[in-house]
């Protein structure tokens, strides 16, 4: 009760660390404090506010946080926006999602690029194909994380180009989706993968090599 009082104090401070407090807690009274927190002048405030809309999981949250990942000036908000959307079960949440894999801040890409993948959403493979072409590497690793849960067959070919980048950690991930999606005709850039010079490369090469094998015994 003491906490969900002081929710209205005048010092944005304060109300910050209110917010962080009744995150973890999960109490349902903290609903409408933490959707009027999302227009607060500070930023500080309005991303503690999203945290607790994202821990409270609350259908009636979506609209406000797909408002909020899109529109929000601060990019630190709109990426707290866009993970908090990760409890969505409906494709409503696509377009703000997308919308978000566009965003100046790459951060916000990266966020973007994760959720899509938790949500299992098909109709997300084509941007985070395109999302695989980001400057930033860590929008990739995530992008070619999410197109391994989606098992999406179309990214083949960008997962591929994939395995030549500089940074291992993108050409582990692009080999895990590839072992994912379990295609076959991604065994000849996987036997290339067999001669990466990072060993944590070759090691899970071998293991999604192994899984195509399973999921299709002809080859």
């Amino acid at each position: 009760g003491l906490l969900l009082q002081a929710v209205h104090d005048t010092d944005p401070f304060v109300q910050a660390a209110v917010f962080r407090a009744l995150r973890p807690l999960r109490v349902a009274d903290s609903l409408a404090p933490a959707l009027s927190g999302l227009d607060h002048p500070s930023p500080q405030v309005r991303r503690e506010a999203t945290g607790v809309l994202g821990y409270l999981k609350h259908a009636g949250s979506l609209g406000p946080l797909t408002r909020v990942a899109m529109n929000d000036p601060d990019p630190e908000v709109r990426r707290i926006a866009v993970g908090a959307l990760g409890f969505a079960t409906d494709v409503e949440v696509l377009p703000a999602l997308t919308h978000a894999l566009g965003d100046t801040s790459w951060q916000v890409r990266e966020e973007a690029a994760g959720t899509l993948g938790k949500l299992k959403l098909s109709g997300a493979v084509d941007y985070l194909i395109t999302a695989m072409a980001d400057r930033y590497w860590q929008v990739r690793v995530r992008a070619a994380r999410s197109l391994g849960r989606l098992k999406a067959v179309a990214a083949l070919e960008v997962l591929s180009g994939a395995l030549t980048h500089e940074i291992s950690n993108l050409r582990k991930e692009a080999v895990i989706a590839f072992g994912e999606i379990g295609d076959p005709r991604a065994i000849p850039a996987l036997e290339a993968a067999l001669k990466d010079p990072d060993p944590d490369v070759r090691k899970l090469t071998q293991l999604a090599l192994k899984q195509i094998q399973v999921n299709n015994p002809q080859h």
